[in-house]
Parts: C-alpha cells; structure tokens; sequence
C-alpha cells in the first residue's frame, strides 16, 4: 500500500453549526497512521516517520483488527493520572531511542491510539466515500479492543466545546459529514478550534538577528522575581518589530554599542517595562508556554 498524505484541518476560532457538520474531541498526542497488510503492521507519523515497532500495545491490537487490509488514521495519546491527555507524556515516549528500555516505558507511559479514520480496506481504497460511511465501515472493523479506540462524533459543537474547556483540554475538530478524505489542507471540511489560556508577562529580552527583533524573551513574577518562561514570536507583527528596533537604544540594560548596532544572534537583555498578553496551549514541565502567541502589549505592569 501506497503512503497515503494526511488530511489536516484548519485552524480557526469559530465553531462549525449545522447538521451537516459532526464534532470530535481533539485529543492531544501525535498523529499516527497505521497500515495493516496481513501480519505485517507498519505505523507513521503525520510526516511520515516509520515508528513501527516501538509502539507494541498498539500494533498489537491493529493485527486483531476485523480485516486483513487496513489503513487508520488518529493519534496516539498517553493519559495522565486524571485521564486527561498528557502531551509531555506522548513525547516522553515518542523521544524512547533504545529498545532495552522500552518496557520500563511501556510499562510507565502506555500509549492509546484514538481512530478517527479509515482510509483503506481489504484492497478498496474509501478515501472517496463520505466521512460518515468511513465512520461505519471504521465500526465494523475495529471491534472492542483496550487500547484502540474509535473517536466519537458529537452534534453540538459549542457544547463540546465548552466542555473541553471545563476539562482543560485541548479543543474540538469539526467535519463535515460528506466529506471525502483530502490529504493537506486544501479543503474547507475539516476545521480545529483550540481551547486557550492567557496570561501577562514582562518582557526581559529580544532576540535579534541580521538588525530584526525575531522574538520576544519573557518572565512572570514569582514571589517577587521574574522568572524567564521562555520566548515568543507568533503574533509580532512587522510594526511592533520596527518600534521595538527603533527603541532598543533606550530599553538595554546596559546600553553598550554591541547593542545598538543590534545585529547579533544573542538574546539582548532589556528593562522588564514592557508587558504583554500572551494565549497558550498548556505549561510544560519546566514552565515554559506550549504554542504562546502574541496576543498584543499592555500597560498594565505583571502583579509580582
């Protein structure tokens, strides 16, 4: 079988309403396709890195599949404690490089694999047909199984949405129930609304290269101390870039001439008295921001 591109959805803030639309809970984790030829099991990235084998406890479960042929489309997740998706966790699993110590990893991170898509089946390939006859035949072929999953469709977007939420997860993916399966993003089927947080930072550096601000270097106060969370650079746009350029001069801690010819790859340490508001995903473990984006700048100083 023939690699087979992913389908993307595109991201947006709306909320997707209709009958014509179906809602699925957007589980955070890494996008895996499984190709299933027999006995042989082959798994894959969304990029298309061959990842068979260190995943047993879902290549396991993919050979009892109801079928001989088979291609699955869905992510591979790792739960938390609480039940929640845990992306560090996925990661912890995925960066796994030596085989001998896979089992301890299996053992402390076991790995889910959440369906949402069957593209291909017993020598017939279903990309063509409406999303929700894949959804049946997906049915049919999956059975019950403890480690692989089909992801549920829900009607009400806003409400699952809102739930999401509640449970601080990562957010929704709407598809249109007709839909055939369109590797990339040139489509308008497949939409990701993404639950955010937001928070207020000082900004304590800029990164410059080749005399242009690349990204902003941030801290929050805690207990009294800016503590670096890392940096951002989504969401600056060409002016802010201009205007913080142009005020280096006047915002360097020490101004000396290596920064005011501000062509250097280094981190350019300034007065923490800009702040800004910043959307993220989730905190990673060392408390920096996953996916931060410049929501915009504030007057309002951080309460320490």
């Amino acid at each position: 079988m023939d690699w087979f591109e992913p389908m993307e959805p595109i991201l947006t803030n709306a909320i997707m309403h209709g009958e014509e639309w179906i809602h699925e809970v957007k589980w955070d984790g890494i996008r895996g396709l499984a190709y299933k030829d027999g006995s042989n099991i082959r798994l894959y990235t969304k990029s298309g890195r061959e990842r068979s084998g260190w995943y047993p406890e879902i290549t396991g479960e993919i050979l009892r599949l109801n079928c001989r042929q088979a291609v699955l489309d869905g992510e591979l997740i790792v739960l938390d404690p609480s039940g929640k998706p845990s992306f560090q966790a996925i990661m912890s699993r995925e960066r796994v490089k030596r085989k001998e110590r896979l089992k301890l990893y299996m053992e402390k991170y076991p790995v889910r694999y959440m369906v949402f898509d069957i593209l291909f089946k017993d020598g017939k390939d279903l990309r063509h047909l409406p999303l929700y006859e894949r959804k049946e035949i997906l049915q049919d072929a999956l059975g019950s199984s403890d480690m692989v999953h089909a992801v549920s469709g829900y009607d009400d977007g806003e409400a699952l949405f809102s739930l999401m939420k509640e449970k601080d997860m990562e957010g929704i993916v709407s598809k249109k129930t007709d839909s055939p399966y369109i590797g990339g993003k040139k489509h308008k089927m497949w939409f990701k609304t993404k639950t955010t947080k937001q928070l207020t930072a000082a900004v304590c550096g800029l990164k410059v290269k080749n005399g242009e601000v690349k990204s902003l270097m941030i801290a929050e106060y805690q207990d009294g101390n800016l503590v670096p969370i890392g940096s951002v650079s989504s969401g600056l746009t060409d002016r802010d870039r201009i205007i913080l350029l142009n005020a280096l001069p006047q915002l360097v801690q020490e101004p000396s001439e290596q920064h005011r010819g501000a062509k250097t790859d280094d981190v350019i340490l300034i007065k923490p008295v800009l702040n800004v508001i910043v959307s993220y995903i989730e905190r990673e473990q060392n408390g920096s921001l996953r996916h931060p984006v410049l929501v915009g700048f504030m007057n309002e100083k951080p309460k320490p």
